[in-house]
């Protein structure tokens, strides 16, 4: 990770802080990117050589995907400017001069309002938080659609999610986002590190982004701090999943990675059935095997197999059934059983004949 190049437009030697800062951007800005901006310009006299992102996470005990959430932010309001080395990683930050009133929206956030008008007018009634729930598929009312295109703080999630994405969000991708802010009550800086978490991951697609959503609000999550605690559990089931597996001295490659992420994230398994279809696996394989895991659990979820309780049935309703079938046909139950003694044996004759073998060889 490179050093930073920290430089300023305007002269400094001591911290000063505009009134015009603290009136216009100080209250609608996420606490966490404040701290960041105040560290920063501190350290404009200070003029360390050693100022990284990493260094910076460390400062504020976060991620450096926090940090670098933050430096966008400012970034995109005009009050920082981002410069990147030939390897496209951040190298300086300059601080800008500003002298009017902070913009309610970047202007490339106008085409957020082409996208609300690009729903379809519709009207649903209100919708329980469910499992099977689509949120792209519930369109919001024209009238929320309204409130929500002249919400400040609304228009600047769905740019920053268009940034994470790369692309102008789909009719249903506002429609997901408007759900998780205005149905499952997610705050914007949740659904912005959702949208961070998963594109980190390598997974973009909305179906993806819904599932662990949902999965987020049954657990009754509604801060950043509790996805991070949540996204810390997973890594915790990762290491679990090797050590069950007797898998020592390695990460996760990214085949296992994505195997576990469809466990904890799209079957929203929890680390109990996991770990039990893991020692599943190991009794019938008697090696290490996340496809033969995989199987398992593909089969739990697509028969809604949950927990232990679930476990205990389906095991139970499996050794009915082979009893039942042994009572319906014992005939095919003794000639499985007697096959070895059908087989055709050797004639005593040839047996002789391998025995003077063996005793010519000794």
């Amino acid at each position: 990770m490179n050093n930073l190049n920290l430089s300023s437009e305007t002269a400094s030697g001591y911290t000063a802080v505009s009134d015009l800062f603290i009136d216009e951007y100080v209250p609608s800005a996420n606490g966490d990117f404040v701290k960041v901006y105040l560290y920063l310009l501190r350290l404009l006299s200070k003029k360390k050589d050693d100022l990284s992102i990493s260094s910076l996470a460390d400062t504020f005990n976060q991620t450096e995907n926090d940090v670098m959430r933050a430096l966008r932010y400012w970034d995109k309001l005009g009050l920082l400017t981002l410069s990147y080395d030939n390897n496209k990683e951040l190298s300086g930050i300059t601080f800008k001069q500003f002298d009017k009133p902070a913009p309610a929206v970047p202007e490339d956030t106008n085409i957020i309002h082409t996208t609300f008008n690009e729903i379809p007018d519709s009207t649903p009634e209100p919708v329980p938080v469910k499992e099977n729930i689509e949120p792209s598929k519930v369109a919001a009312s024209p009238d929320k659609l309204n409130e929500l295109s002249s919400n400040d703080d609304f228009s600047m999630l769905v740019f920053v999610v268009q940034t994470y994405l790369g692309k102008t969000l789909s009719s249903g991708e506002i429609n997901a986002i408007v759900y998780f802010y205005d149905t499952l009550h997610f705050p914007a800086d949740l659904i912005e590190y959702l949208i961070e978490y998963c594109v980190s991951k390598g997974k973009t697609s909305l179906r993806y982004i819904e599932k662990v959503a949902l999965s987020w609000a049954d657990e009754g999550i509604n801060t950043v701090e509790a996805a991070k605690e949540e996204v810390s559990n997973h890594n915790e089931v990762a290491y679990r999943i090797m050590r069950a597996f007797g898998i020592t001295g390695r990460e996760p490659g990214q085949a296992e990675k994505e195997l576990i992420s469809k466990w904890t994230d799209v079957f929203c398994f929890d680390s109990d059935m996991i770990i039990e279809a893991c020692n599943r696996t190991l009794k019938a394989t008697h090696q290490p095997s996340f496809e033969y895991a995989d199987s398992i659990l593909t089969k739990w979820n697509s028969s809604n197999i949950r927990n232990s309780e679930d476990v205990k049935k389906a095991d139970e309703q499996f050794e009915a059934s082979k009893a039942s079938k042994v009572i319906k046909n014992p005939a095919a139950t003794r000639q499985n059983a007697n096959r070895f003694n059908n087989y055709q044996q050797r004639p005593k004759k040839t047996d002789d004949f391998y025995n003077s073998l063996l005793s010519n060889n000794n």
